[in-house]
């Protein structure tokens, strides 16, 4: 029995991960939208540069210089960029967008998602691991055969041995997370009060490893890898050689006896074993009682061939509003650990820098930390993500939509301390006025921002120069990414034209100085209508023209949903409709018309300009992807029940019917119409034939 109807998808985004999941060379988005899986392709395109948003991201000066170059004979200003652009061309920019391939609803509400690189796949990319509330993992893959994800395996840890304790809380009251090894050896499912699941993963290169150490002198013949058996029964067998090893399950007091409630844990890079740190306290949190410094943070070691740990490092007196652990890769390294008040980084011996970052850290900790409380932050509900992996640097979204970017400080091969610095709207520091609930990096200067408030944004960022940049022409190369190229023009030009003063900064300086000051703007947007506030219906406004309404009746309702939706600034006002609303431009009837296709198909090649064999273009001069015909196919059926097809050209005036090509209308009625090969191909379906055409020529049936 259905209790419900849903009028709508979930279009709220609560969880995201960049992956190639297609391919092994594809750039994909998953996002995870409550119980729907949406998959994304990246597309760059070109697009002109916008030149007022360009020009409101510079520095104004208010006291300017007359320029001249930049004024005509009027004294007008002919120049949004100043003197040292007005002999500059118009600019263009790469634009990241994405492109839905498909998506997919499971039984479920997805709280976790995480990227595994298995030994082999049907796609040749990387598999997705997905958490659902109730503590279960579905390893999912890419199938092209089927366009869809296929099931690995589904792994549940709902045992009743495991929650059995009276006084455990139910397993839909507690937190569980996920977190996969960097290098894909193993992923750990925190679930209930204090359950630790670990699932490993096999690797390509796992038995070569393993041999490695083999001496025939001291260890004999060196053993032949055989097959395991199986028995087949109709070609197939009966033994699956699955990505994944058996896992097992740890309860944290294991690991250490002050273990006991776990806050969250993440695994680190840069070490040959799969080692994870977690931050835990013995002592239950709670803002009530006046507990300060009882958090601790200790760091693992796991052998998943004997399903043990090894205790490397622990760190205590930890201020208790600690909530969120981030591995921080080479060369930086160690762990990031987030709280309300503050940031500490942990390294890999030990030692830690913090930076408070409101005036009530004093107040909560006596852990030592760098004062910046005059930035007067709230970290809660904050999401942070590397925008510069090579030197550290972090970009900070706020839960108010503020922007901030973080800098380690590296003195050699330790960090000495923490620089927090919010970006000014001048620099795009307002592009989200809302919180943002992930974060994923899409490539080297473009990150997906997830939102559960309002719309979700591909967003970018480049750098303020010192120099005006001229960009040096590069062949067309497709294997070349648009972002490294660009990036690279502006760090030769820096070298070329820049004075002595600033490449010494840059050769001294961090990631700060490097490349300059960081703006950011926005590619691409995904609407959401989420949070719905209220909602209510009415009926829909006609226009008062007396043509253009009679055109609308019938094609527009006459009920509409309205909706308030969103929090805060990104408020605003959502009008539904059940069917798509189109705008009527021309009537025309049609009453035999049973069915109606339209279609594009590119023209096709003289045949002066066709090879001898295959119809393939003799050279890539003649180039007719910008020439297409639309055609619509209209199925009839008369009053004597007679089936017949027309083919119709699609004009500026309207349409009119195709005589002298291969079309023929008593054919019969078409069930479906489409194109194929890249809109070379048309393809009609009849009752009890498959026509394909090339542009009017039928060349197949």
């Amino acid at each position: 029995m259905q209790c419900y109807s849903e009028l709508t998808p979930p279009t709220a985004v609560s969880h995201s991960i960049a992956l190639p999941l297609l391919s092994a060379q594809s750039n994909n988005l998953v996002v995870a939208k409550a119980s729907l899986l949406q998959i994304f392709e990246t597309k760059t395109i070109t697009s002109e540069v916008d030149i007022p948003q360009a020009s409101n991201l510079l520095s104004a000066k208010p006291n300017a210089h007359y320029d001249s170059r930049i004024n005509d004979d009027e004294g007008l200003e002919s120049s949004f960029l100043g003197g040292d652009a007005a002999f500059l061309k118009s600019d263009r920019a790469h634009n990241t967008k994405l492109v839905l391939v498909t998506e997919v609803s499971v039984s479920g509400t997805v709280t976790g998602l995480t990227r595994i690189k298995t030994k082999s796949t049907v796609s040749g990319g990387e598999a997705l691991l997905v958490l659902f509330k109730d503590a279960k993992l579905s390893l999912l893959e890419w199938d092209p055969d089927r366009h869809d994800l296929r099931t690995i395996s589904i792994h549940y840890y709902e045992q009743e041995d495991l929650q059995g304790s009276p006084w455990a809380p139910p397993l839909n009251d507690c937190v569980n997370f996920l977190a996969a090894d960097p290098g894909s050896r193993c992923a750990a499912l925190k679930f209930g009060s204090r359950n630790l699941a670990i699932l490993p993963f096999k690797q390509a290169d796992e038995e070569d490893i393993a041999m490695d150490d083999w001496d025939e002198e001291l260890d004999g013949p060196r053993p032949v890898k055989q097959d395991l058996p199986s028995a087949v029964v109709n070609g197939i067998s009966n033994i699956e050689d699955t990505p994944y090893s058996p896992s097992f399950v740890l309860r944290t007091s294991r690991l250490d006896p002050n273990l006991i409630h776990p806050i969250d844990l993440a695994f680190l890079h840069e070490y040959r074993e799969p080692t994870f740190g977690i931050l835990s306290s013995k002592l239950a949190p709670s803002a009530a009682v006046g507990r300060k410094d009882h958090l601790s943070f200790m760091v693992f070691n796991l052998d998943i061939q004997q399903a043990s740990h090894t205790p490397i490092l622990s760190v205590g007196g930890l201020p208790q509003d600690l909530f969120r652990v981030i591995a921080v890769p080479a060369p930086v390294g160690g762990a990031l650990l987030v709280g309300a008040n503050e940031l500490i980084h942990i390294d890999q011996s030990g030692a830690t820098n913090g930076v408070g970052v409101n005036p009530f850290t004093k107040q909560c900790t006596d852990f030592t930390l760098n004062d910046q409380s005059s930035l007067d932050l709230r970290l809660e509900g904050c999401s942070l993500d590397f925008i510069s992996p090579e030197t550290g640097q972090m970009l900070l979204f706020l839960s108010d939509g503020r922007l901030a970017t973080l800098d380690f400080q590296v003195d050699g091969r330790r960090v000495s301390g923490l620089l927090l610095k919010l970006v000014g709207p001048e620099s795009g520091g307002n592009i989200i006025p809302y919180r943002v609930s992930c974060l994923s990096r899409l490539g080297r200067s473009t990150i997906f921002a997830g939102s559960e408030e309002g719309d979700s944004v591909v967003f970018g960022w480049t750098r303020k120069q010192g120099q005006t940049s001229r960009r040096k022409p590069r062949p067309q190369d497709a294997s070349l990414d648009s972002e490294d190229l660009e990036d690279e023009d502006l760090e030769d030009e820096d070298d070329l034209y820049a004075d002595t003063s600033a490449v010494t900064q840059t050769a001294n300086g961090t990631a700060a100085a490097k490349g300059g000051e960081v703006v950011f703007r926005i590619h691409d947007k995904l609407t959401s209508i989420a949070p719905i506030r209220d909602i209510t219906y009415g009926k829909a406004s006609f226009p008062s023209d007396e043509e253009e309404e009679q055109n609308q009746s019938g094609v527009r309702s006459n009920l509409q949903l309205v909706a308030a939706v969103g929090t805060g600034r990104a408020g605003s006002l959502a009008i539904m409709n059940r069917e798509i609303q189109p705008k009527v431009v021309g009537r025309f009837e049609f009453p035999e018309a049973r069915g109606v296709w339209t279609m594009n198909a590119q023209k096709p090649l003289p045949k002066s300009l066709q090879a001898e064999k295959g119809g393939a273009a003799v050279g890539n001069d003649y180039d007719p992807s910008a020439q297409y015909d639309r055609f619509m196919i209209v199925a009839k059926v008369d009053l004597d029940n007679y089936e017949t097809s027309d083919v119709y050209a699609l004009t500026a005036a309207g349409f009119e019917s195709l005589t002298g090509t291969e079309f023929e209308p008593a054919a019969g009625f078409t069930v479906e119409a489409g194109m194929m090969a890249n809109h070379r191909r048309i393809i009609q379906v009849l009752k009890s034939e498959v026509r394909i055409y090339d542009g009017g020529e039928m060349i197949g049936s």
